[in-house]
């Protein structure tokens, strides 16, 4: 079965995997900018493309997004996540969950600063939430889940 974001390739997501595992595959680049192109979730791009990698390769990718217009905004995206993951070191696991935090407060509607009044705290820990510079506790993680109005499960893969 084909994973989203490779609807339009004929491979299947295992050998696209060994392609983008081998950064010298000739067809590495075609698939890595597919990739991060498509996809939203670092944890899960990283399953394709070892982060090593990723930091290694990104200005080229980069290049290459930009060029399509379609695709280019994720080059943001993926800017930020290279930042933190090459700079910062932050935990690919709570950009995840800081991403999914601030989706879930925009959809809402809710600004920093309201979401930060529903909780109990400052607007900079919002923001320092949503950048995932806070290692959050699972009772904290439970309280924003319930401010927007979702449940919180945790999953040990």
């Amino acid at each position: 079965m084909k994973v989203n974001w490779l609807w339009d390739t004929k491979l299947s997501e295992a050998r696209v995997k060994k392609i983008l595992r081998n950064e010298n595959d000739p067809r590495f680049y075609i698939y890595a900018e597919k990739l991060f192109s498509r996809m939203n979730n670092p944890q899960e791009a990283f399953d394709y493309v070892p982060k090593k990698v990723f930091c290694k390769r990104w200005p080229a990718l980069k290049k290459r997004i930009e060029k399509d217009a379609w695709a280019k905004g994720r080059a943001d995206f993926w800017q930020t996540i290279y930042e933190r993951v090459h700079l910062q070191k932050i935990p690919l696991e709570r950009l995840s969950i800081a991403g999914q935090i601030k989706n879930l407060r925009t959809k809402l509607g809710y600004t920093q600063k309201e979401m930060a009044q529903r909780l109990g705290v400052i607007q900079q820990y919002v923001a320092k939430l949503e950048a995932g510079r806070e290692n959050l506790t699972l009772d904290t993680l439970k309280r924003i889940a319930e401010v927007l109005g979702k449940q919180l499960t945790v999953q040990l893969r």
